[in-house]
């Protein structure tokens, strides 16, 4: 394998811990810049909102750049936007420094995907690219316990100072290993939501959306949520979030494996329905550390066990625009994310944090209800070809 996959799969490593990492600071932050959690909690929305519409603005714009230098450009202003994070005075500038980060990381996430895809021959490209979403899904398991420790034991702002040099790192080995690669051509962003006139293809695209939206309403606040419910540590919440992401990491390989047994529409709608059930569970607090690593274990196995599904069920709907359909897909589950997180920032300032819990599973719940739609819709279809 070329050596400049896994420099890439280092830059979205660190890419991806930027985003979710505040999950695990909400408290440390709301405490010392004197703000509510849930405000805190809009640092998440924003970077997903900036992330899901800024991509394929900023896509379009460097199209003619040289990636390589793409990528260093995105990475040297995602270090500055670190810097700018460290040395935040108040919740304001905070909130600009994630605007920053969110739209470097758009593109360096984006670009070490379709790069990873252009240095490789044919034959084992798909490898390269699970390596670079390998680099995205060890984020969450290592990178948000490690920062919500760092933040612990060193403040909050040393798990930046951690992600910058990081980010340093990443641009070391990206000079030095990675060759120049060409611009690809890019796809008009009205060609793009065109297609999603096709009611199949808008139904599929909406499980991710709400699928998202009902998960981040809790998972955002899942930290402030164990501190109400159970009382637990810093260092015992870093543990149940490093268990929930290992769970994360097998869900996918279960959704891949499952896709391919028992196909895409079958999976989605089993797990749906389980997770659902599992986030509906947390509205009511666990009874022991046992019952929490089970509802915890289950969650993160089928949170991550949907994503496969989805992409192989856009691969089959829509055959004429799968890749368009892959990109889109991006914008639609990170405006999710958006959603829940705002939507859990207002729940939580108003009510228990239970509350996020049934909030969110009946969100998933509307998904389930997309998910059976687009099912019985692909079998109609199915049903008129033969």
């Amino acid at each position: 394998m070329h050596k400049g996959i896994y420099i890439l799969a280092i830059a979205t490593f660190v890419a991806g811990t930027v985003e979710f990492i505040i999950t695990g600071l909400l408290s440390m932050i709301a405490g010392d810049l004197n703000v509510s959690v849930g405000a805190v909690g809009q640092l998440v929305s924003i970077f997903s909102v900036v992330f899901a519409f800024g991509a394929p603005v900023l896509m379009a714009i460097t199209s003619k750049m040289e990636r390589k230098k793409l990528l260093l450009i995105a990475l040297t202003v995602f270090f500055f936007g670190n810097v700018l994070s460290i040395v935040s005075p108040n919740f304001i500038v905070l909130l600009i420094a994630r605007i920053i980060l969110a739209a470097s990381c758009s593109v360096v996430i984006v670009v070490s995907i379709t790069t990873a895809a252009n240095i490789v021959t044919s034959e084992i490209r798909g490898r390269a690219i699970g390596i670079i979403f390998m680099g995205i899904s060890s984020s969450l398991v290592f990178g948000v316990p490690l920062g919500t420790l760092i933040g612990e034991n060193f403040g909050w702002r040393m798990t930046f100072v951690l992600v910058g040099g990081l980010s340093l790192f990443a641009m070391a080995g990206i000079y030095k290993f990675l060759p120049k690669v060409d611009s690809q051509p890019t796809i008009p962003l009205i060609k793009q939501v065109a297609t999603l006139k096709n009611k199949r293809i808008l139904s599929v695209q909406l499980i991710s959306f709400l699928q998202l939206t009902g998960h981040f309403t809790i998972y955002t606040y899942f930290a402030p949520y164990l501190i109400n419910t159970m009382g637990l540590s810093t260092k015992m919440i870093s543990i149940v979030l490093l268990v929930f992401g290992m769970a994360g990491i097998l869900g996918g390989w279960i959704g891949g494996w499952s896709t391919d047994k028992f196909g895409g529409g079958k999976t989605i709608v089993f797990n749906l329905g389980l997770l659902a059930i599992t986030i509906l569970t947390l509205s009511f607090a666990p009874s022991s550390m046992i019952s929490l690593f089970v509802i915890v274990i289950i969650w993160g196995t089928v949170s991550w066990s949907i994503s496969p599904a989805v992409q192989d069920s856009l691969a089959k709907v829509a055959k004429d625009s799968a890749d368009i359909q892959v990109g889109l897909n991006n914008s639609f589950s990170h405006t999710g994310i958006a959603l829940g997180s705002s939507l859990g920032g207002i729940l939580i300032s108003q009510y228990q944090v239970t509350m996020n819990a049934v909030v969110g599973g009946i969100i998933v719940i509307l998904a389930l209800f997309s998910a059976i739609y687009s099912f019985v819709q692909t079998n109609k279809v199915t049903a008129k070809t033969n």
